[in-house]
């Protein structure tokens, strides 16, 4: 029964289907001025999960929007497979594309600062090779799905790079809401899943102080005027959609640009409903594309 519950939670929390295993290849698929390429398993870092896969059009220019992508998998496992479709699409509408994988969250010393050390040496690489694919060397966009999204968040506004645009999928922002944390402790994996992420050793309990910890791996706490599109099932019991809610209310606060589109009747798998992935490439590639260009 455990491994039934296990699997099941793998499911909703990555949001996501995965694809077969590519090898590191080159594809160019076109005769045009620029030709369109994608690069597959390219190395950003030493380690063995820091590999990425570049999607760039035909005709790009230092113009063209170009997304970081990071995949979901609370933390601790997932791959940018789970990522493919989308990138593949953003990249049709002609917008550049890493679908990167990273670190996993441990007990010991991978944790959030770490995630976004591979975060930036994702666009450190970017950046270096500017010039080669004829991309920006500035103002990229970033996005991601559930604990991507978070990470996607926390990178924007607190990273060291300029980012124009955020799309973010039903990502946990907010891990001083006590409501939130009741729900998560209910599921031994996904509080051990935080605790990893944010270095915390005690286990939340009811009626305990929010862990020292939670305070600064809250997006909600660091927010930026960067045009975000928040993306969130209604029906989300593994983060929970107040959690979106939270974040606007932040950027209410300040003013900042935002858009929110509710899925009615999705749980954490956006994807789940029928048309749900469309809606959900289609809005993706309209935020990049207006907000990622110039």
């Amino acid at each position: 029964m455990k491994n039934i519950i296990l699997l099941l939670w793998l499911v909703l929390f990555t949001g996501c289907s995965s694809h077969h295993k590519k090898t590191e290849e080159t594809t160019s698929l076109s005769s045009a001025k620029k030709e369109q390429q994608i690069l597959y398993d390219v190395k950003y870092g030493k380690n063995e999960r820091n590999v990425m896969d570049i999607y760039l059009p035909e005709n790009r220019n230092i113009n063209t929007p170009f997304v970081v992508n990071i995949h979901g998998g609370a933390w601790t496992l997932g791959d940018k497979s789970f990522d493919s479709k989308l990138s593949e699409y953003l990249f049709s509408k002609g917008i550049a594309v890493a679908n990167i994988n990273y670190r996993y969250a441990n007990d010991n010393d991978i944790h959030l600062p770490e995630l976004l050390s591979d975060v930036d040496a994702v666009f450190n690489y970017l950046i270096e090779h500017s010039k080669e694919w004829n991309t920006r060397d500035t103002g990229f966009s970033i996005g991601g799905e559930s604990s991507g999204a978070h990470m996607s968040l926390m990178y924007a506004y607190t990273g060291k790079k300029y980012i124009k645009a955020i799309v973010e999928r039903c990502g946990p922002t907010d891990f001083t809401d006590t409501q939130t944390l009741l729900q998560l402790s209910n599921n031994a994996h996904l509080i051990a899943a935080v605790n990893k992420m944010t270095g915390n050793k005690i286990i939340w309990k009811a009626g305990n102080p929010v862990p020292e910890s939670y305070k600064p791996a809250s997006p909600v706490n660091f927010v930026k005027k960067i045009p975000i599109l928040i993306l969130h099932g209604d029906k989300d019991d593994v983060v929970p959609i107040r959690q979106s809610y939270n974040l606007i209310n932040r950027l209410k606060e300040k003013n900042y640009p935002y858009q929110l589109i509710v899925f009615p009747g999705a749980d954490h798998s956006l994807d789940a409903l029928p048309g749900n992935q469309q809606k959900k490439f289609s809005a993706a590639g309209n935020w990049f594309n207006e907000y990622g260009k110039n």
